[in-house]
């Protein structure tokens, strides 16, 4: 169990408490509206950009992308899903990129995103955006949109974008982050992005990609991962683990930061995937291990109750130890003072504060353990809290999330949650 779910179980109660003083004592309250917003970036971030959305139902909405290529709008009375648009601004040559959106929350527009929708609609994302009516909005399900994405890491086959979905992962422009490490290294490799795009249209898109696929690892593993090794910043599903050598030799160095994506079955990092692993069954519960073979050396993955506790660097026929990765501390280390902020229906409770509670280390350590904790989203026999989006970057984590409510009154409204680590 997380050392962090201890702490999020009081919440729903609070919330409930929230929603029911904000709901009961003003007949006309009205909940606070959704957003929609992200990041627009090609490896830098598009600065400048208008950001135009049309959505199934409701009126088209715009913004304008700030120095980080960040943008959001409210929705107001718009149905989704939504189509996404960002042009001008420091793009060239009329450049333009596109994204979908099939709930509120993080919606990001980059190449890959543009590439998704290319292979979404089977024709160019500008003419599709220009045509959108009623019959193309129904065709854009989480379905046809989870097979794009997966014919986008098919031809890709980088193993950074395996548990990264592009469209809606919380990153940051610059280079370090995973997912702008992606949009760099395919700006390297793809010297004609016109005809990549072109070749996503269709079921020639893993085959033009492949003969780009050596490249485009290359390019991703020559970036630097957590801006340099100074803040233990990973994307999406990846964790962040800092080397650290107790003998000689082996293929990393001391104070080494990598980004990993570990299962059972896979381990991903530095543009590559090792598979085929070997259990060691020496090691007992609730520890458990797995040994990947890579060229010259072997990982053995350790982990507690299904969590990633450390990874061991041998020697590839296991006799030399050579070192160990463990969890990159957060920004700042140790302990933290933990604040939480909790919004439900347009009405803020009063903070709540928790003394020493140890910082998530990147997003995927925030948002896992709170998915499948039903403690958060129970809120017991008269409502329910289904989660939304979640984020987590420069130690503060943000859930948005819908409340129903059926007993004593039948409502839904949105709700947030943000934690901040001191």
């Amino acid at each position: 169990m997380s050392l962090f779910r201890k702490y999020w179980q009081f919440i729903p109660a609070v919330s409930l408490a929230v929603l029911l003083s904000g709901c009961l004592s003003d007949d006309n309250s009205t909940p606070a509206a959704d957003t929609l917003g992200g990041t627009a970036a090609t490896g830098a971030p598009i600065v400048g950009g208008t950001v135009n959305v049309k959505c199934a139902g409701g009126s088209s909405l715009s913004d304008i992308t700030d120095s980080s290529g960040v943008w959001q709008v409210t929705l107001s009375g718009q149905t989704l899903p939504c189509a996404v648009e960002v042009s001008g601004g420091n793009l060239v040559g009329g450049q333009t990129y596109y994204s979908v959106a099939l709930q509120p929350g993080t919606v990001n527009i980059t190449p890959l995103t543009d590439l998704i929708v290319a292979n979404l609609a089977g024709q160019a994302p500008g003419v599709w955006f220009g045509g959108l009516n009623a019959n193309a909005y129904q065709l854009i399900t989480s379905g046809a949109v989870n097979t794009a994405l997966g014919n986008l890491r098919t031809a890709l086959g980088l193993a950074a974008l395996d548990d990264i979905d592009p469209l809606t992962a919380s990153f940051d422009a610059q280079p370090g982050d995973p997912l702008d490490n992606v949009l760099e290294a395919m700006q390297s490799a793809f010297s004609d992005y016109a005809a990549l795009l072109d070749a996503a249209l269709g079921d020639g898109f893993a085959t033009f990609a492949e003969q780009y696929r050596a490249a485009l690892e290359e390019a991703y593993a020559d970036l630097p991962i957590g801006g340099g090794g100074g803040s233990g910043s990973c994307s999406g599903a990846e964790e962040s683990l800092t080397y650290a050598s107790s003998a000689v030799g082996g293929p990393h160095s001391d104070g080494e930061q990598i980004c990993f994506t570990v299962s059972t079955t896979s381990l991903g990092f530095s543009g590559k995937t090792l598979t085929n692993p070997t259990q060691n069954m020496a090691v007992q519960a609730p520890y458990s291990a797995y040994v990947f073979v890579d060229a010259g050396a072997s990982y053995e993955v350790i982990f507690n109750n299904g969590d990633l506790h450390e990874i061991n660097v041998m020697s590839a026929n296991g006799n030399s130890f050579y070192g160990q990765f463990a969890a990159t501390p957060a920004s700042g280390g140790g302990s933290s003072s933990l604040t939480i902020s909790v919004t439900a229906g347009g009405v803020t409770s009063p903070n709540i504060v928790v003394g020493s509670v140890p910082a998530p280390a990147n997003e995927l350590q925030f948002c896992n353990d709170l998915w499948s904790d039903p403690n958060f989203t129970g809120l017991g026999s008269g409502g329910e809290l289904t989660i939304n989006s979640c984020s987590f970057a420069n130690n503060v984590g943000t859930i948005s999330a819908t409340v129903t409510i059926t007993t004593p009154v039948n409502i839904s409204v949105p709700y947030t949650v943000t934690y901040t680590y001191n």
